[in-house]
């Protein structure tokens, strides 16, 4: 890096503000395309290659970096900015950071720039305009008395960098439930299933495509009757099927289909959670009666069975478990003290993993 040296071998006066930016650029690049946008990346890759190449995070994160570095010393050549503005010849790298990792949330619908066609080249011409007013400025620009590690024109960088980063952040994909998603199509494909249902467990944040991911993990685990509304579901029972529309995949392939249609006991319990969660109660009990006959072991249907036998009266199903019918008439409590808005938020905490938080005040 023999731009950062000056004659007979020595330092740079502005040297350590270069390494600082630098090393500033590598860390946050190569951290945000490793840990953050990798699986995005990865969708992004599959769907233009159409499926015959891979995307690696490891060697994608080194390599984008480096390029992007590379870059940058290309554009510090050209712009000869220092000082308090060196800073800025990182711009062109993480603009183009952005649009990479920009990558649409319905890729897979169709490939598409979007604003960035127009974006990109103007914002490089503000650059360009800004570069020249800056070239113009720093022959008045003062000399700091320090240039070390904490000057003050290493700090004046920083900052600068710091407020490049948080644009990358901003103006790339940031779409939680998209994030989710691909996440768990990655595990999927590694074939990681509990830890795929830990993605995003915590968020409320979610969509018809991820509800179906997580029911499709929990079909093969055979816990779908125990764990669905263990987490925040959308859609209908038509979406719990990908439809290419609705409801889709990226990265899989169609496992979730063959695993539905190859396998009976699979697609009974498919029919049942769709029922509970177009809230067909009563469907729910006539179809279990004939699917079930003896015992219901899963935790959701004994919860259903429940909640019809309260508000019909009509019980369809002998199989009423006691344990789960004192929690319920614990949750019909909790309910009459926290009436209004309240309610869901206090219900949720107790009871946010039950088909019967789910039934009354999710969807409404």
């Amino acid at each position: 890096m023999a731009y950062l040296l000056a004659v007979n071998n020595q330092p740079s006066r502005y040297f350590y503000t270069m390494v600082v930016c630098a090393v500033a650029f590598w860390i946050f690049s190569f951290t945000y395309l490793y840990d953050y946008q990798a699986d995005i990346l990865a969708a992004g890759q599959h769907v233009l290659s159409e499926g015959q190449t891979h995307y690696g995070k490891l060697v994608g994160a080194l390599l984008i970096t480096l390029f992007l570095f590379l870059l940058q010393v290309y554009v510090a050549k050209i712009t000869r900015l220092k000082k308090r503005a060196y800073s800025l010849n990182y711009f062109p790298s993480l603009l183009l950071l952005t649009i990479i990792t920009d990558v649409s949330s319905e890729i897979d619908l169709g490939f598409s720039f979007g604003g960035w066609i127009i974006a990109f080249p103007l914002l490089l011409i503000i650059f360009a305009g800004l570069v020249w007013v800056l070239r113009q400025m720093e022959p008045f620009e003062p000399e700091s008395a320090s240039n070390g590690w904490f000057s003050r024109n290493t700090w004046i960088n920083m900052l600068t960098m710091v407020a490049m980063f948080l644009g990358v952040g901003l103006f790339s994909n940031g779409d939680e439930v998209f994030h989710y998603r691909m996440k768990i199509e990655k595990l999927l494909l590694e074939e990681k299933y509990e830890e795929a249902l830990k993605v995003g467990k915590k968020s409320l944040a979610t969509d018809p495509s991820l509800t179906m991911l997580r029911a499709h993990i929990l079909a093969k685990e055979q816990q779908l009757g125990n764990r669905f509304f263990h987490y925040p579901v959308a859609g209908s029972s038509k979406t719990l099927i990908p439809d290419s529309i609705n409801s889709r995949t990226i990265l899989l392939p169609d496992s979730i289909i063959k695993l539905y249609a190859r396998q009976p006991s699979v697609k009974r319990e498919y029919q049942l959670t769709g029922m509970l969660l177009d809230k067909k109660i009563n469907s729910f009990a006539e179809a279990i009666v004939n699917y079930y006959p003896d015992t219901i072991e899963q935790r959701h249907y004994a919860e259903a069975l429940v909640f019809q036998l309260y508000y019909s009266g009509k019980p369809m199903s002998s199989h009423v478990d006691n344990i789960v019918e004192t929690d319920f008439h614990d949750f019909r409590e909790l309910e009459k003290v926290h009436l209004g808005s309240s309610a869901s938020n206090m219900l949720r905490r107790t009871f946010g993993n039950t088909y019967w938080y789910y039934y009354k005040y999710v969807g409404k």
